[in-house]
This record gives structure tokens, sequence and C-alpha cells, in this order.
């Protein structure tokens, strides 16, 4: 049943309108549409007053098509309409803490509006200036590198181009080949923030070298780079020097899932495709460490030290064991207590002449 509504009401009604139809709709299509919203139904005068008061907050856009009357109304921005408990508030604000961490300042600064929400809940409801006083936090003990410097327009492109289905056209300076840059036409799959930087899941169409810079057919490239025209590659978004929109219409390739091993390979280095039976030997402190925080779900220690679990062999891994090496030995499977040894040795030959 429509009901008696005030100004605020009427706009709320107009946004409401072009959120749900996700399209552009003229003055009089949402006129009409307001009778179902709102009672009594304003004059067709006002609803554009209202339209244009929204325009001028940046929430729509509106523009008069070539040979027609009434002007064509699009949604902006969407309209936040939620309540957080403090609680809740307070736990967002550790999150978007923790993203800005790990280099997602910019998509952290896109929810603004958000955020700045939540802080004004947690103020209202706390004795303290828990906000002021830097009272939720968080950290990591880890080395947390520097993100790598990309253009936020670049990621809004990808994203609009995401959204919309759309091929891009991306100039990109690839790893291991000096200062070259290389076009691709490609479609954009999934974005991945991780460690520090943004990735592109894409399918390469196709691309475009500096004469005679081509790599030959069939020989490795370089990691984070085209893997060749009709493939499957991952890119980093700082290593972009332009994104746009391109014509052609590609389609994703068949069976895409960004979880699969064809992806997460090249995305988050996999060296296995099936889990490994992961053997440790761990001194004290590991034991201590990895009993409280397990390396895996399926985790199991026995006799006092001994630590065993299926696992993906990944490159994360890898450099949890290397950083605890003097606290771990892996006992299997051999390949890998093979790498971790000879990794080992590298390191001590570089400090043998101390």
């Amino acid at each position: 049943m429509a009901k008696k509504i005030s100004k605020e009401g009427r706009r709320k009604a107009l946004l409401g309108i072009l959120q749900r139809e996700r399209g552009s709709l003229n003055t009089e299509e949402l006129h009409a549409q307001q009778a179902h919203w709102i009672e009594p139904v304003p004059h067709i005068k006002t609803t554009l007053r209202d339209l244009q008061s929204l325009e001028a907050e940046g929430w729509v856009s509106g523009e008069k098509p070539a040979g027609q009357k009434s002007y064509r109304w699009k949604l902006r921005k969407a309209r936040l309409d939620l309540a957080l408990t403090p609680s809740e508030s307070m736990t967002l604000e550790a999150i978007l803490q923790h993203a800005e961490r790990f280099g997602l300042k910019v998509v952290a600064d896109q929810l603004v509006e958000l955020r700045d929400y939540a802080l004004g809940v947690i103020s209202r409801n706390s004795k303290h200036d828990l906000i002021g006083q830097g009272r939720i936090t968080t950290g990591t003990r880890f080395m947390t590198l520097l993100p790598g410097a990309y253009d936020p327009a670049h990621l809004e492109t990808i994203q609009a181009a995401m959204l919309e289905g759309q091929t891009l056209e991306v100039v990109y300076k690839p790893r291991d080949v000096g200062k070259l840059e290389c076009t691709y036409i490609l479609k954009p799959l999934a974005l991945s923030f991780q460690d520090s930087n943004i990735y592109l899941s894409a399918f390469v169409e196709s691309e475009q070298w500096p004469e005679g810079k081509a790599p030959e057919a069939n020989t490795p490239r370089g990691k984070y780079s085209s893997n060749g025209p009709g493939k499957q590659c991952v890119l980093m978004l700082h290593r972009m020097v332009s994104v746009k929109t391109y014509w052609r219409d590609i389609p994703d390739p068949e069976g895409y899932h960004a979880r699969s091993f064809e992806v997460q390979k090249d995305l988050m280095t996999i060296h296995h495709e099936e889990p490994i039976e992961l053997r440790l030997r761990l001194e004290s402190n590991l034991l201590n460490r990895l009993t409280e925080n397990p390396l895996s779900k399926n985790q199991h220690i026995h006799d006092s030290a001994i630590l065993e679990c299926a696992i993906q062999d990944t490159q994360g891994l890898r450099l949890f064991l290397m950083s605890n090496a003097d606290e771990i030995e892996v006992l299997g499977p051999g390949y890998l207590r093979n790498h971790i040894k000879h990794a080992l040795g590298r390191a001590l030959r570089r400090y043998a002449g101390d």
C-alpha cells in the first residue's frame, strides 16, 4: 500500500526505483512508478526537481538524448541504507584497517561513507575515544611490503568492465623483458588482492609486441605476464601503463573458475595440483605456535613433536618453512626436504666468509 511520505522519502523512493531497475529511466517513467511507492503522487515538476537535487548531490546523472524531450536518469552511486551495532562497527573498522595494511587504501577510500558511518556509531556509543586513542588496531608479525604504485583509475576501469562483461585493451610492462611494453586485448575475469598488490586473472585474445621483440612460440614467459594469445594469465595492476575498454566482445573461456588449479598456479604459485603429505619435526617454540594456530585443519601432532597434514605445496608454504628453518626439519616428502636443504645451503654459502 502506498503511504504519505516526506521530501526525503520521495527522493529515497526515486533512488530505490533506479537501483532496482539497474538501468536508466526517463522522468515520466520514474514519475509513474512513484505511484506504487507514495501518495499523494507529486506533480511531475516536483519529481523533476527531486531528480535535479539528487543530481546536484551526486546520486544520479541525467542527460537528454538527441531528439528527445525528456531527460533520462541513471544511478551514479548506491544509497547506503543500513544499521550497524557498535560491535559490528568495530569489526568493520578493523577489517578496513587490515585492508589498508595490504595495499587496499584506495579500495577502502571507495567505502568512505560506510567507514564514516561505522566510526560515528563507535564514537557515539563508547565511553572512551576508541578511535582517537587507536584502541581498534590490526597488525602482523610478518614483514608487509609496501604496495606497488598503480593508477586507481585503472582499477575502476577494470571493475566496471567486469561488471559489464566488457573487453579491455591493456598496455603492460611484462617482467623479465627490460623496459619493453606490450599491448594485450583481454577479457578481465577475476581480481585478487594479495600480498600488497592487486592481480588480474584474464584471458588474452591477442597481443602486440614492438617489432622483432615478440617471444618465440612455446618458449616460457616471465611470471605475471601473458602466457601467449588464446591463454589465461595473471597480470599485476602496477605494471599496467594504460587500461581502456575495447570494442570487441570476447567470451569467458569455457569452464573458467577463479579457484581452479589453472588459475591459482599463476596467481599463488602452486607447485602441485594435489595436496602433499607433509611431515615436520618441530622445535618447542614452533610446536607451541602450531598447536594453537594449526597449519591446516587436518593437522595431527604425535610423538610430541612430529606434525603431519595434507596441504597444498605453494610458495606460501615454502616461505613459511624457510622463515622458520631453525625450528623445523622437513621429514617428507623427499623432494620438498631437498628443496629446503638446497635453499639453506645457498644461504650458508653466502655467509661462509664471515
